[in-house]
């Protein structure tokens, strides 16, 4: 361990010749990866994407290695380097999903672009809200209220396209929110602040609209609701 140490320290010293002259050593040779960020991709497709060789060494070039992980669908950014004497550690930033609609196969995420994302829902616990397809619209609108506000997103069971090019956002066990799209950062915090103030006081709601300039209308339960 202490000639590997000397080793490494005179590779340093000498970058140009040092790592071409360390790979063929097996001290160097790649027994270890270790993932960083990967939250809703499989493991072994980011592994398996970044193909090593039987006896790659971490003095390998690095560069290729993480543009074939960044290229993989539902990775937004990748990055890989070396820990001595035989670990590679890969950073992923991976897209994340704003909602979940129905696929051929069972239910599929969906980025903020609509874009299907590989994540499987049986495999890995994806929340966010539940939508019938993904309507550029809508899940764009699902992205801005996310962006504004987390904890009023985190609330959203489902969402759906409204009437008059609006959307209309499911809370759970709360009620439903109306929004025009596209929908503003100033609205959703508005609407956020107005839901918040009930909850701490207790008053029931059934639906808030964000839809009037500068107003956000408050309808409470019908009184057979109410009672129900």
């Amino acid at each position: 361990m202490v000639l590997g140490a000397m080793v490494v320290a005179v590779a340093g010293a000498a970058p140009l010749w040092g790592p071409a002259a360390l790979r063929p050593f097996d001290f160097f040779r790649v027994r270890r990866v270790e993932l960083i960020g990967v939250r809703y991709l499989a493991p072994e497709t980011v592994v398996g994407a970044v193909a090593l060789k039987p006896d790659a060494s971490v003095w390998d070039r690095i560069g290729p290695l993480a543009e074939r992980v960044r290229i993989l669908a539902g990775v937004s950014e990748a990055s890989v380097s070396r820990r001595m004497p035989g670990t590679l550690r890969i950073t992923v930033r991976e897209v994340e999903p704003v909602a979940l609609a129905a696929g051929a196969d069972g239910m599929i995420a969906v980025a903020a672009d609509g874009r299907p994302l590989p994540y499987d829902p049986a495999r890995v616990a994806v929340d966010v809200p539940v939508i019938e397809r993904p309507e550029v619209v809508l899940v764009a609108a699902l992205a801005a209220v996310r962006a504004a506000d987390p904890s009023l997103f985190a609330q959203i069971a489902s969402a759906r396209p409204g009437p008059a090019g609006s959307v209309e956002l499911d809370l759970e066990g709360l009620g439903m929110i109306r929004l025009d799209a596209p929908v503003g950062p100033e609205v959703v915090r508005a609407v956020a602040a107005v839901e918040r103030d009930l909850g701490a006081r207790s008053q029931p709601w059934r639906e808030l609209d964000g839809r009037y300039a500068g107003w956000v209308v408050v309808r409470r339960p019908t009184k057979a609701e109410a009672s129900s």
